[in-house]
């Protein structure tokens, strides 16, 4: 039996240190998120990124929006593998 997986919003940020600020940020607000490679079919400068579920996207939105580390854009996972623009 297969476990369906929830959705998520994949999140982009202009380079490394920008992603670990949100990270650090995200992570001490309480949002469920984890740093992932930059799936290949986004384009990044600096190869990390950050998935959080799409259930904590206000939270995150509040959070980041907060911090002024909103991402330079967001995209949602479709099943065929390629990404629908998403807006945080």
């Amino acid at each position: 039996m297969s476990r369906v997986p929830s959705p998520v919003m994949v999140l982009i940020f202009r380079g490394t240190h920008q992603v670990m600020s949100a990270e650090k940020r995200l992570k001490g607000a309480g949002v469920a998120m984890r740093l992932i490679p930059v799936p290949r079919h986004l384009t990044s400068d600096c190869g990390l990124a950050i998935r959080i579920p799409l259930s904590e996207r206000e939270r995150a939105r509040a959070v980041l929006s907060a911090s002024r580390l909103l991402p330079v854009s967001a995209h949602i996972p479709r099943e065929d593998e390629g990404y629908d623009p998403g807006e945080l």
